[in-house]
């Protein structure tokens, strides 16, 4: 029997002693890292192996890749602006800049590896910032409120729908042309990252997935994937991909060796995210 791959999945949220209550005969309180359970079950449910990965020391991300197949990146908090060159909203919320600086990192460090990536919300958006995009920093002011992008109901229901590119994996592996998904977010993609095309569309035209064309497995969804059954697929297509990265190791050290460590993703032209029906008036896009 093959060994199953192993999956990193980033913590991307922090909680400090003041937001812990204190639980009799518990431990104190004290800063903590933050996963839902629902990803490493999604990951385990598909194949994989979880691995759970904390904030690392810059040195030890590479050192961590090297011996996992895949990423998986979870929902958090907003990115803080200056990622990707802006100025706070008035209605950023929390950010981690520290979670961000190693997450960053870490994705920039995936693609020197050809490692699959998998984003989900905030992943999704990651995904993007790292590979030199942008992000709407608060969707009321684009496309107004008549689809709410917050739901208040449980990340289990489904409250609107997308539209999915007709050739993408996401349509493949979901079906389509509509998916019904939950949505948990207030920012969204602006200019699409470096080698990412936007594969699936709100009712507003919000972007709501992201691809990178071609064989290597990397997708960024906008919605919880890992709390709706119905898209495990997902999962499965990840875990696919590292099973078959974990069986060519020659070529993803040879893909490392031929990078330097010193290049950024981040520092590529911008491109403007662009609708596959032209310059229709619903999709979220920039001019250039």
């Amino acid at each position: 029997m093959s060994a199953r791959p192993l999956i990193a999945v980033t913590t991307s949220e922090l909680r400090r002693p003041e937001d812990v209550v204190a639980r009799p005969q518990g431990e104190p309180p004290k800063l903590e890292v933050a996963l839902a359970a629902l990803y490493p079950e999604a990951i385990e449910r598909a194949g994989g192996i979880p691995v759970i990965v904390p904030l690392l020391r810059p040195e030890t991300i590479d050192l961590l890749l090297d011996r996992v197949d895949g990423v998986c990146l979870p929902g958090g908090p907003d990115l803080q602006p200056s990622t990707y060159g802006q100025e706070p909203h008035a209605e950023l919320g929390p950010t981690e800049p520290r979670v961000d600086a190693v997450e960053l990192a870490l994705v920039r460090a995936a693609d020197r590896r050809n490692l699959p990536i998998l984003g989900i919300c905030r992943g999704m958006q990651l995904l993007n910032v790292a590979r030199g995009g942008a992000l709407h920093q608060h969707l009321p002011d684009v496309v107004g409120s008549g689809l709410k992008h917050r739901q208040p109901e449980h990340g289990s229901v489904t409250t609107h729908h997308v539209e999915t590119a007709s050739h993408s994996r996401l349509r493949a592996s979901l079906g389509g042309p509509k998916l019904e998904v939950n949505s948990f977010h207030h920012q969204a993609v602006h200019v699409l990252g470096k080698d990412l095309v936007a594969t699936a569309w709100a009712e507003d035209g919000t972007i709501e997935a992201v691809e990178n064309p071609g064989d290597r497995f990397v997708l960024g969804v906008q919605w919880h994937a890992e709390g709706l059954r119905d898209h495990g697929p997902l999962f499965d297509l990840l875990v696919a991909a590292a099973a078959g990265a974990r069986e060519q190791p020659d070529e993803r050290v040879a893909a490392t060796a031929s990078l330097p460590e010193t290049r950024r993703l981040a520092a590529a032209p911008r491109r403007p995210a662009r609708s596959r029906r032209g310059a229709g008036p619903r999709r979220l896009v920039k001019a250039g």
